[in-house]
């Protein structure tokens, strides 16, 4: 399998990395993460500006036609850079799955506005603090006489829900005087609980009276929030894909969201090594930098193949979806590189610094802690290693 990028994505990743970079300096992430809500919407319109929004998104749909590949590498900038916009939840949990499930009208209505860069979506999961999708969602979806739906529940751990209205950091319908919207995919339970068939997909307006955002706080200090749906009602047309149909919707929800966490780890552990490297070329012991020392040069090269190891297997991982082959497989590989390699890369950068590991102030330590949120994102290491560990009992000869 050759994972060289072709020209396109190359000059992608280029373009990505030169924005993003330009505008996230050490100093520039201080300012905008002292403000709250861990949102800079002038990067955000900058990235909508530059088309990378709606690069991966049909071309019927006003998008450039790109795939999954080429969101996974925008999600890797974004993660080397720890750029404060919510590029991993608006394309991974909104928009993919949205093109790929979505009726024309729900498409044309959302994506449009999503490469603009007048809308934020993300995809509210978790249930009762886990962090992982449950079958049969406690969130009801009751089906009134006119054809609307009117969901009860309670989600967990629902990235970018604080930018929409009315939550700490908004104000009034826009983030920031942006004019930037938000949008959540919310399965609920329309039928038999028992039945897979019972669950359905509905977008949802955070900044609805009947919703309540309460914005929390990650392991990276991102917010995070937990949702309150309180009756809320929406149409008809805010279904996505079919009503009892919404199964086969998470799953491309939790698939696109897992490629594009993995991808955007391979990034974040990229960006503390060649931190680790700088420092440790440059920090002198007995007159000599301390990169020459064999411990920390194991120590480096340890990471280094741990971060290669993220970035290959995330990569197999978006080029099946891609392809339309079976990727769970891949795509649970991946979770665990980034899950356990993950760890071993950010803590082995931390263990070169010395003391100055420890400094929260210093750059260091944002992806320290990007690294850890990452680990739980979508399922820890844990029920990704059960999953591979069934398939190859179920593949073992008898």
């Amino acid at each position: 399998m050759d994972f060289t990028l072709s020209e396109d994505q190359t000059a992608i990743v280029d373009l990505a990395a030169r924005i993003l970079g330009d505008r996230c300096s050490p100093e520039a992430l201080v300012e905008v993460e002292a403000g709250g809500d861990r949102f800079d919407p002038g990067l955000w319109r900058l990235l909508a500006d530059a088309d990378l929004l709606g690069l991966c998104l049909p071309e019927v749909d006003g998008g450039g036609g790109f795939g999954v590949l080429e969101a996974t590498l925008l999600c890797q900038e974004v993660g080397r850079t720890a750029a404060p916009v919510p590029l991993w939840s608006t394309l991974m949990l909104g928009a993919l799955p949205v093109a790929r499930h979505g009726s024309p009208a729900l498409r044309a209505d959302l994506l449009p506005r999503v490469a603009a860069g007048e809308l934020v979506l993300t995809a509210a999961l978790a249930e009762a603090g886990g962090s992982r999708p449950p079958a049969a969602p406690t969130t009801t979806a009751e089906r009134a006489d006119d054809g609307t739906w009117r969901l009860t529940g309670a989600k967990h751990q629902v990235h970018s829900a604080h930018l929409a209205a009315g939550t700490t950091g908004g104000a009034g319908a826009t983030v920031g005087g942006t004019g930037v919207a938000v949008r959540m995919l919310v399965p609920a339970t329309t039928g038999d609980p028992a039945s897979r068939g019972s669950v359905t997909v509905f977008v949802v307006d955070p900044s609805a009276d009947e919703v309540t955002v309460e914005p929390q706080v990650g392991p990276d200090l991102e917010p995070v929030s937990t949702v309150r749906l309180e009756g809320v009602v929406v149409g008809a047309d805010a279904v996505v894909g079919e009503v009892g149909g919404g199964a086969a919707v998470v799953d491309t929800i939790v698939a696109l969201g897992v490629a594009g966490i993995c991808a955007r780890q391979a990034g974040t552990c990229d960006a503390a090594l060649r931190i680790a490297a700088a420092f440790t070329s440059e920090r002198k012991q007995f007159g000599s930098p301390i990169a020459t020392f064999q411990a920390v040069a194991h120590r480096l090269a340890d990471a280094y193949i741990d971060t290669e190891g993220i970035r290959l297997t995330s990569l197999a991982a978006a080029w099946a979806l891609d392809e339309g082959v079976p990727a769970e497989e891949a795509l649970a590989v991946a979770k665990v590189w980034a899950c356990d390699a993950g760890q071993r890369v950010v803590h082995g950068c931390q263990h070169v610094h010395g003391g100055i590991g420890v400094d929260t102030d210093y750059p260091l330590h944002r992806f320290f802690r990007a690294a850890k949120a990452a680990e739980h994102i979508l399922g820890t290491v844990h029920p990704h290693l059960v999953d591979l560990g069934s398939r190859l009992v179920a593949e073992a000869p008898s």
